[in-house]
């Protein structure tokens, strides 16, 4: 009994380190900010229209999509682009295939690929002083060992991209692994980013909490943001289909460039 004890204080403490060391979110400021969700399509349980219903009522900024395939990318484009107007997607037919939908212009574009698995990189300006790259990545499924090293590389890959960027950096998408997973956490630490999540208990948009799952789908952000919000989106009627939350940039730095 007393070994079952401790091995359960040791996972507390373990997943504690696995989540973000600031367990309260930050306040809501007049700094430069960004609301952003990320959507994973291939978990959506309904049709077209239920999902896009859904994701037409996300108060975001920017929106972006994996596992997105030209009838997704039709249908998303046909009833979103009046609201968000600028729109740079790459579609296919496995589940590689990734969007922005933004309704801040994006000023530049970049696609990067490690072993056919590409990263698109989208930047927008928050204010005149401040840029931010939103980076939508994925990684191959950890299926044996092999997979792991292959996946272990290429977040060292993204990492030294992510290191030459300039300006606030977001990671997001489905990287089929959890919080509390080394190369995860190893990822973090090399990018030099901070995890959205503050536990592993999944919470809706809605303030409910869901039934426990390993939670797979992330949004990562450098050290010059601070997340003020951060939930799981889905409901019984579309799934459990990605990830939102809001960011802001920090006092310190919005002084440092006034």
């Amino acid at each position: 009994m007393m070994t079952s004890l401790l091995c359960c204080c040791v996972l507390c403490l373990y997943l504690k380190g696995s989540a973000n060391q600031q367990m309260r979110l930050a306040e809501v400021s007049s700094n430069p900010s960004l609301k952003i969700s990320h959507i994973s399509l291939g978990n959506a349980e309904n049709d077209y229209d239920k999902v896009i219903d859904y994701i037409t009522a996300l108060d975001a900024d920017f929106i972006s999509f994996q596992e997105l395939t030209p009838d997704w990318n039709a249908q998303l484009t046909r009833r979103l682009s009046t609201q968000f107007k600028y729109i740079h997607t790459m579609t296919r037919l496995d589940p590689f295939g990734m969007g922005f939908f933004s309704k801040l212009p994006i000023a530049d574009m970049d696609t990067v690929v490690f072993k056919d698995v590409p990263t698109l990189i989208g930047t927008v300006m928050l204010d005149h002083g401040h840029t931010c790259h939103i980076v939508s990545c994925t990684v191959i499924p950890p299926v044996n060992q092999a997979a792991f090293a292959t996946i272990s590389k290429h977040f060292s890959y993204l990492s030294e991209y992510i290191h030459h960027l300039s300006g606030e950096v977001i990671v997001l998408g489905d990287l089929h692994l959890p919080p509390w997973a080394s190369e995860i956490q190893q990822f973090k630490l090399t990018a030099n980013l901070q995890d959205s999540r503050r536990d592993t208990n999944p919470r809706n948009l809605d303030g409910s909490v869901t039934l426990p799952r390993i939670p797979v789908e992330h949004i990562f952000f450098g050290k010059k943001f601070e997340c003020t919000s951060f939930s799981e989106l889905g409901n019984s009627t579309v799934g459990r289909i990605g990830v939102t939350g809001a960011y802001q940039i920090h006092n310190s730095d919005v002084e440092s460039i006034q």
